[in-house]
């Protein structure tokens, strides 16, 4: 069994095959009868209408017009195919979605993970909230999937110091969603830390290659310029701005949108931020390695506020871009805390220890309330499985921090 299991991991074919499963099921839960997503609208049928109708809008709004890449790749694919509009895109967006699983297995191995932790990687990226219930309201996943596949392909770029490719692909990325500048902070203070030794040469690496790293921001300055004149955008888009503030106010509404935004920030991002705290208590970590948490932490201090101010909060796709830097490191990070959660051992401990044992079990009760009656009652998580998704994640959370509350006060 061990030797079939390696010989499966060895296979060249593997993490290609595994986006291929993963996507297929992705898109089977969008296409449930009993759910309601942007692909189905609570029936078995793709609707080709209301795809059609957020394509158009994509085009002709001014803060969707200004990012063409993925309305370009979608009306291309109708008119090369002879598709209909839901056929193009749900053929577009999974595409991408597979492929930007594939560039998240080839950065893990380009940072040095073995090709199980690349694996394992991969399927953390498909099993996040935001990409696992991508097409959803109230997510609405649009221009996403083309941005990771970019972001992903010029980090890979970035490590390998392909000084152009990272440019051009940057660039792009900037032009899929402008959000990507959001990510530059981080990348220059990464840059003396990606080459997995420590970082004695700052001053030197920063002055060398900063200005390279941030140029993307010039070349996307000048098509937006002219994107905006070109398409006479530019009333619009001072209108958009303007209007920022009043999604600030929708987000603190009432309680029930207090409540939404909360639970979109932790869901997508609580996890992560979880075992990054106990990744940053442990000592002798490797420096190279603490780069991506610092950069994770960093891009979310800067990415939340501003998507929580100016954004609906609700749409939990737009935290997700700090996790750029945890996707491909995940394993190579967290693994020595997710270990206990397999061992047998653990269970046993936790039963054997009635004081934690009760924790658990209050931790669990809350969790249940929570989800499966309060989450409902304030008319959330209608049609799809987002209660059972937090309380799974918060399960596992309250479980991973009781046994290690457990095993510290045995030592």
């Amino acid at each position: 069994m061990v030797q079939l299991s390696r010989s499966l991991l060895l296979w060249r074919p593997t993490p290609y095959v595994l986006a291929l499963l993963t996507t297929v099921a992705i898109l089977s839960i969008h296409m449930l009868p009993s759910v309601d997503s942007m692909l189905n609208e609570n029936n078995t049928q793709i609707s080709h209408v209301f795809l059609k109708s957020q394509i158009n809008y994509h085009k002709e709004i001014a803060p969707f017009a200004r990012r063409p890449l993925t309305t370009l790749l979608i009306e291309s694919t109708q008119q090369l195919f002879s598709f209909r509009a839901g056929y193009a895109f749900i053929l577009v967006n999974f595409l991408l979605l597979g492929f930007s699983g594939v560039l998240i297995y080839l950065l893990s191995l380009v940072l040095k993970a073995t090709k199980e932790q690349g694996l394992i990687n991969m399927l953390v990226f498909f099993t996040s909230f935001s990409v696992l219930f991508a097409f959803f309201p109230p997510v609405f996943t649009y221009d996403e999937p083309l941005q990771y596949c970019l972001l992903l392909m010029a980090c890979i770029a970035f490590v390998k110091r392909k000084w152009f490719w990272y440019m051009v692909l940057f660039s792009l990325a900037m032009v899929a969603r402008e959000t990507s500048v959001l990510l530059l902070p981080a990348l220059v203070l990464l840059l003396p830390g990606m080459q997995n030794h420590p970082r004695k040469k700052l001053g030197l690496n920063l002055k060398k290659n900063s200005l390279i790293i941030i140029s993307p921001i010039l070349f996307y300055g000048c098509y937006i310029v002219f994107f905006i004149y070109h398409q006479r955008l530019l009333h619009a888009t001072h209108t958009e701005i303007t209007s920022r503030y009043s999604c600030f106010l929708e987000n603190i509404q009432n309680t029930r949108n207090i409540v939404e935004s909360i639970v979109s920030i932790f869901i997508t991002l609580g996890p992560f931020l979880y075992f990054s705290y106990f990744y940053l208590k442990r000592k002798n970590s490797e420096t190279w390695k603490n780069n991506f948490v610092h950069a994770f932490l960093l891009t979310a201090l800067i990415n939340t506020p501003l998507v929580f101010m100016t954004a609906f909060a609700r749409e939990s796709r737009l935290f997700a871009l700090p996790l750029i830097f945890l996707w491909p490191m995940f394993m190579q990070l967290f693994e020595h805390y997710l270990k206990p959660l397999t061992f047998k051992r653990t269970f046993q401990e936790l039963v054997r220890n009635t004081q934690m044992l009760l924790l658990f079990g209050v931790f669990t009760l809350f969790n249940f309330l929570f989800c499966f009656v309060y989450y409902p009652y304030l008319g959330l998580g209608d049609n799809n499985y987002f209660a059972g998704y937090i309380f799974s994640v918060a399960l596992i959370i309250s479980f991973h921090f009781c046994t290690n509350l457990n095993l510290t006060k045995q030592k």
